[in-house]
């Protein structure tokens, strides 16, 4: 029904009189009536008219009342139906009611302007319904670009943690170098004394080590390529907490600037999680590197320590350093996008943002406590499903 449109009233009778009566109590209002005096014409106006309320007598010589009520709401659901008859039952009664019909009134009315108020209770409830109707398309239609902007939301977020980690893999790139440039050399030299070597036996022994070499340069390319891998490819798995956080640990001691900085662990065997292990992992390669890249220039070296345990249904980890510390002011914002505390060219700012959103999407919190001076610690904790 379009907006300010009359309301279309059909009222259906068989007797002269009774239409008059009702187009006398009708005409006022401010409706367009149609008045007929057989069901097949009330039917022919249901099928090519829109209707909103029906009045119509049950006993009709050509089509039943009750199959009036049945097109009508067939064709449009929301069609008020009331029922006049002279020859009243509660089975014909009950029946109206299991079609939907608003009222079932019998004749003769004893006050003809009663039908006047029921029609105008019909219309008031087709209203009410008519605006449900429209709320719930809205709101359909709301949800449905909050769906979409959800989904876009979400493979954003998804670009944005494999763009953090690619920035990151260049950080990593120069220790990863140094690491494979040993092998390869041993390699190199090997080769050499292999072509020139007369002794099988040695050379054959040779071969051997060659063959070591190229294993560990394997195993590094390996878990630089695992850790790459766009983490959308994985299914949520099973997560051995302490694997995880042992090469993420590897990954870290490759670059070449926590040379200087010690790593102590402290991880209970058994801890589990439901999750994307690449996600985890990256969690935790960015905070071991913050870590070693905070306490790197400590007098004595620094030292970063990661713990993580099980208490009651909830998994915690907590990796602490013996840095500077951060101001309290800046612990507030540290989470935020595009903020960072390193030399400008040092850092992304995306780091802790990435692990905050990894964090949270696995309904786990993550804190930090620091003082000035006194290093930082930043504590996580993963609710474990009952």
């Amino acid at each position: 029904m379009q907006p300010h449109e009359k309301k279309h009233l059909l009222i259906v009778d068989d007797e002269p009189v009774i239409l008059q009566i009702l187009k006398a109590v009708f005409e006022e209002e401010p409706w367009r009536l149609t008045l007929v005096g057989t069901g097949a014409e009330a039917r022919r106006v249901l099928q090519s008219e829109r209707v909103d309320l029906l009045l119509t007598d049950k006993n009709l010589p050509d089509v039943n009342g009750l199959e009036l009520l049945r097109i009508a709401k067939e064709r449009e659901p929301l069609c008020e139906v009331i029922i006049l008859t002279g020859y009243g039952s509660l089975e014909t009664a009950l029946a109206a009611m299991e079609l939907d019909a608003f009222d079932y009134v019998l004749k003769p009315l004893n006050n003809v302007f009663d039908i006047r108020k029921k029609a105008r209770q019909a219309f008031a409830k087709q209203d009410v319904a008519l605006e449900n109707r429209r709320l719930i398309l809205e709101l359909r239609e709301k949800n449905g670009a909050l769906e979409a902007a959800l989904d876009e939301t979400r493979a954003l977020q998804a670009e944005l943690i494999q763009s953090e980690k690619l920035a990151g893999i260049g950080t990593l790139a120069a220790g990863i170098a140094h690491e494979i440039s040993s092998p390869l050399f041993g390699i190199m030299g090997l080769a050499e004394a292999i072509a020139d070597e007369q002794d099988l036996a040695l050379a054959q022994s040779y071969a051997r080590d060659v063959v070591e070499y190229c294993r560990t340069v394997r195993d590094i390319v390996v878990e630089l390529s695992s850790y790459s891998r766009a983490a959308s490819n994985e299914y949520l798995t099973t997560v051995e907490l302490a694997r995880v956080v042992h090469d993420a640990l590897r990954l870290v001691e490759r670059s070449a600037d926590v040379r200087n900085v010690r790593f102590e662990m402290d991880i209970e065997e058994g801890l589990l999680l439901q999750a994307r292990t690449n996600e985890v992992q990256q969690v935790f390669v960015n905070l071991l590197k913050n870590a070693a890249e905070a306490t790197g220039e400590q007098e004595g070296g620094g030292l970063v320590r990661l713990a993580a345990g099980r208490t009651g249904n909830t998994v915690w980890a907590t990796v602490s350093d013996n840095g500077p510390g951060i101001e309290p002011e800046k612990q507030k914002l540290i989470f935020d996008p595009f903020y960072t505390t390193k030399a400008p060219g040092k850092g992304t700012g995306l780091g802790l943002n990435i692990v905050y959103r990894i964090v949270t999407k696995y309904r786990g919190v993550i804190t930090v406590d620091s003082r000035p001076g006194q290093g930082a610690t930043f504590e996580l904790r993963f609710p474990l499903d009952p």
